[in-house]
């Protein structure tokens, strides 16, 4: 170091912009040296160079404090002055691998080191007074030195090379284009590099045969000796360069932004044919006019993404829809020269090393690589299968998350490697449409359907499609000048245009045709089941819900608000003569069930009908026979197509039901089943088997008959401690009316006094005599089990005990009044008087309520339904503008927030509004819109709090998702002047 710094060189001023390393080498041939030699007298560590990396003619080298002390004495300037001129000066310090002092490292590559060119030769020689090579870190805009005409090509490699314009001064002409962009659009800089990413793809792919400007100018600029083949490559910057800058000024400017969007008719592109008036405007910039029809079918690269990012971003002037309007993905970035080009030559002469492993494409790893091979290969396997991709989602087929997979690549397209996207597209044009996957899933299915059926018949209301898919295709006929353009054009594949749209009908499901489907489904039941009786309310057949169905038409017969046709039910009594019964059905279905387990066999009432196999059958025979007096006709005529007649069923109640049942298997397997203790020793399992065999073989041992009380004797002290508690309750409330969840002193008397009148209520419905024990719950409290509700008998005593206690009564004054709890049950009381129980009645005469007092209750005509709540509504609405209130929302005590969100509920079950609901719309047209009633909601308050931060922030969010809206959502935001459009 004393050595150099001893030479006389004198001052060695470094140029504006100059690389570390190019500066490095300028010293040394002033000190007449190498460039070895002052990196090693520069980061000398007591004899050792500590210096790391590799040195080629294209690298850059970064040093620490030390070291840039040590190159400030060598050139004789200022650190300060260094700094100014030298951009890496001070952008890193490196750690040397021998502990401390002056440090170096080398560095090399397009992502490591930023853009650098060779300097203008004669600027340079102007500057320094020698004829030295420098290289400069340079920006777009300083690839042309305008003065002496030179382009600073980068080359890996090497130290650059200065390539003369001379003969290509449009390369001039539009750097000084650049240079007036860069002074009046923020946006140029970031126009420029996606502009720089569209020319760079189109100089990748084939150029057509009318492409005659960059031929020429590689031919004009090509070095002498040059293979034309490495200066295709090696120039590509050069060549494109004005189409470039032509390019980022017109992207840069708004009114090119504006008709995109304008073009999109707020659809996003599905390829650069729905933008001509882009297309145009690039054509007549780029004096191209062949441009159009080459980039109308583009539907992926830099292009595409940015035409796709403006339409999205609707051109909102944030930073955010900025930064992905100008965003150039990874994989349409430029292929750097360094992968293209072969690889250099050390400095030395040394020869290279091998060739490494092919690099991966920029933006995509290898195992994302081969992730999307095999995921290729499911889905062309999908394809020959389906025909199409559009998978759903939650799709797995052959166990691989195809639909899942398909998603993400919608989702992500625009950042697709290019060859992935052809890969994609080539199997199957619209995987990534602009429109969901169903769709084009049902899309598919009305093309299939007009390749085996014909044309589709809109203006006759496609009477040859099913009912779904002829709602679907007349609701794109509605929809048609909102459809996306490429949903036209398929739509005009199968045969509507927008003619045929406008004169499209819709599609009415024909009620005949539907009672046609169901009454296939209840023959093939029925010769199934062989009866329409087993038919319960979710009975399901061949995917069909048969049991609402018909359910459906059990209804309509038994109703006269919609009768069923006689033609209809001619029908089905055809399958089932029994199929709508007047009697419940499981009485039916229990009838089915005997019938066939008599079938061949002649029924002994006499012993019980013991003799059937089917014991529940057996069982339920004897109900019919003790009811036999009470049955319907027809219900006594079919039991006496098995045999049960009245004399039979007379008999078959003077069997005691705990007689013994005969033995249903003869003797000899008796013994066969029984096996010694030996045997059931050796093999347990079989022994358990055969005892279960022999007990199913043996006949039922006989009851003991149970005591007259109806209790066994072990259950008696229960009921007694349960009778104690009943007598005290009596005593404390005067009745044993009590509601079920009452419970005395901890014991639930409620809960046993409901069973009581259950089992009660069963025996008397089963033709049984009252038990005996009953009677003393009746001692107790002689309504304690009324044939009308408990509830009913309640408020019975509590107006019994408002008369004894001496209280207001006079139910012709309205004394209680209506508007209280018992003033309500009397005026329901006197109102339904006529209707109730006569023994109902008898209660309410010892109450001073008769049949002339309840006369006095004239009946008001029945308001119509809703008309308190529809007032509630009209007064909200005309307070507030709307009918979307909160759920807790409670106007003059009336719950009218849980009352509109029950009508929404239940418009949602109907098929036509209701009167109700009709009268909802004509208060507020949205009152049920299709669309959560949460952003309805949000809209109304933005409607009338326009300048409210959440306000705001919500028109923001609405304008980012506003192609994911419902038009009539737009139409709202559009009108209300929240969003221009």
């Amino acid at each position: 170091m004393p050595a150099i710094s001893g030479g006389a060189a004198g001052r060695i001023a470094p140029l504006n912009g100059e690389l570390t390393l190019s500066f490095l080498t300028r010293i040394a041939a002033r000190y007449h040296l190498g460039i070895r030699d002052v990196l090693a007298a520069v980061t000398d560590v007591g004899g050792l160079q500590n210096l790391t990396g590799m040195l080629y003619p294209d690298s850059e080298i970064h040093l620490n404090a030390q070291a840039r002390a040590r190159v400030s004495v060598l050139c004789r300037v200022p650190q300060h002055v260094l700094e100014q001129a030298l951009p890496a000066w001070r952008r890193e310090e490196p750690c040397g691998k021998y502990g401390g002092g002056p440090v170096g490292r080398l560095m090399r590559g397009e992502e490591v080191v930023a853009a650098w060119g060779p300097a203008c030769p004669a600027c340079t020689a102007a500057r320094t007074g020698r004829e030295v090579p420098a290289r400069r870190y340079l920006a777009p805009e300083d690839r042309v030195c305008a003065r002496h005409r030179y382009w600073l090509l980068y080359l890996p490699g090497t130290s650059g090379l200065p390539v003369p314009l001379g003969r290509c001064l449009e390369v001039i002409e539009a750097q000084r284009r650049h240079a007036r962009l860069l002074h009046r659009s923020p946006a140029a800089v970031d126009a420029f590099e996606v502009a720089r990413a569209v020319t760079g793809a189109w100089w990748e792919q084939p150029w057509p045969s009318e492409e005659q400007r960059w031929p020429a100018r590689l031919e004009v600029t090509r070095p002498k000796d040059a293979d034309p083949g490495w200066w295709k490559v090696a120039a590509r910057d050069l060549i494109t360069y004005p189409e470039t800058v032509a390019l980022a000024g017109l992207l840069a400017g708004h009114p090119l932004q504006e008709r995109t969007i304008t073009e999109s008719d707020g659809h996003l592109p599905y390829r650069l044919g729905e933008l001509p008036g882009l297309l145009a405007e690039l054509a007549e910039q780029l004096a191209r006019p062949w441009l159009p029809r080459h980039l109308a079918t583009v539907t992926h690269g830099p292009l595409f993404t940015w035409a796709h990012s403006c339409v999205r971003t609707r051109a909102v002037p944030t930073p955010t829809a900025q930064r992905t309007l100008w965003k150039v993905r990874s994989a349409h970035r430029p292929r750097p020269l360094s992968d293209l080009l072969p690889r250099p030559v050390a400095a030395g002469g040394t020869p290279p090393t091998p060739a490494p492993p092919a690099k991966r494409l920029r933006g995509h790893s290898l195992q994302a690589e081969q992730a999307f091979q095999a995921g290729l290969a499911q889905a062309h396997a999908y394809h020959q299968q389906h025909g199409h991709l559009a998978v759903p989602k939650e799709d797995v087929p052959n166990g691989y998350p195809l639909g899942q997979w398909i998603a993400n690549l919608r989702t992500s397209h625009i950042r697709m490697p290019a060859h992935q996207a052809a890969a994609l597209g080539a199997l199957y044009p619209w995987w990534n449409a602009p429109w969901s996957t169903l769709w084009q899933r049902t899309w598919h299915q009305a093309r299939d359907h007009t390749e085996a059926h014909g044309p589709l018949k809109p203006a006759r209301g496609f009477p040859t499609t099913s009912y779904s898919l002829g709602e679907w295709l007349y609701l794109q006929c509605t929809r048609y000048p909102a459809l996306h353009p490429e949903q036209q054009r398929l739509l005009a594949q199968i045969g509507i245009d927008a003619t045929a749209a406008a004169a499209a009908q819709p599609r009415r499901r024909s009620y005949a045709e539907r009672f046609q489907v169901g009454l296939a489904h209840a023959r093939a039941f029925a010769d199934l089941h062989g009866n329409l009786a087993a038919v319960a309310q979710v009975t399901v057949h061949d995917g069909y819900p048969l049991g609402q169905w018909l359910g459906n038409q059990r209804a309509h017969r038994r109703t006269g608000r919609r009768p069923m046709a006689a033609n209809r039910a001619r029908a089905l009594a055809d399958i089932d003569p029994w199929w709508n019964p007047p009697w419940p059905l499981k009485w039916q279905r229990h009838y089915y069930h005997a019938r066939d387990a008599a079938a061949g066999r002649l029924l002994q009432a006499e012993n019980g009908f013991t003799d059937l196999d089917d014991s529940d059958a057996a069982d339920w025979l004897w109900h019919p026979c003790a009811m036999y007096a009470g049955l319907h006709p027809e219900q006594r005529q079919l039991l006496i197509t098995i045999g049960i007649t009245t004399e039979a069923a007379r008999t078959a109640l003077e069997h005691p039901r705990t007689a013994l049942r005969a033995p249903a298997r003869n003797s000899a397997r008796e013994t066969e089943g029984k096996t010694s203790q030996a045997e059931m020793g050796a093999d347990p399992a079989a022994s358990a088997g055969r005892r279960r065999t022999r007990r199913a073989a043996e006949p039922k041992r006989p009851r003991e008959p149970r005591s007259r009380l109806g209790h066994r004797p072990d259950l008696r002290p229960g009921f007694e401690t349960a009778l104690a508690h009943a007598r005290a309750y009596a005593a404390e409330h005067g009745h044993l009316a009590a509601p079920r969840d009452t419970r005395h002193d901890g014991y639930p008397l409620g809960t046993w006094l409901f069973s009581q009148r259950n089992r009660a209520k069963q025996r008397a419905r089963a033709g049984q005599p009252p038990s005996p024990h009953l009677t003393e719950l009746a001692a107790i409290d002689p309504w304690w089990n009324p044939p009308w509700d408990t509830v009913w008998q309640r408020n019975y005593y509590r107006a019994r005990n408002h008369v004894e206690a001496g209280e207001p009564f006079d139910p012709v004054a309205r004394i209680p009044a209506p508007s209280t709890v018992l003033g309500s049950w009397i005026t329901r009381a006197c109102l339904q008087y006529d209707q109730l129980h006569p023994e109902q009645q008898d209660l309410l005469n010892a109450l001073g309520v008769t049949a002339r007092t309840a006369g006095q209750w004239p009946p008001s005509p029945r308001p119509r339904p809703h008309a308190e709540a529809l007032l509630h509504a009209r007064a909200w609405a005309g307070q507030h503008g709307h009918l979307c209130p909160p759920i807790n929302t409670v106007h003059d005590g009336f719950p009218l927030g849980e009352w509109l969100n029950r009508q929404r509920e239940l418009a949602k079950k109907r098929s036509s509004p209701s009167p109700t609901q009709q009268a909802l719309a004509v208060i507020d047209p949205w009152w049920n819109p299709p669309w959560p009633i949460l952003w309805q909601r949000t809209y109304h308050h933005a409607h009338t709090h326009p300048r409210h931060p959440a306000t705001r922030n919500w028109i923001h969010n609405q304008q980012r998702g506003w192609l994911l809206l419902h038009p009539h959502q737009q139409h709202l935001l559009t009108t209300a002047e929240l969003v221009n459009v």
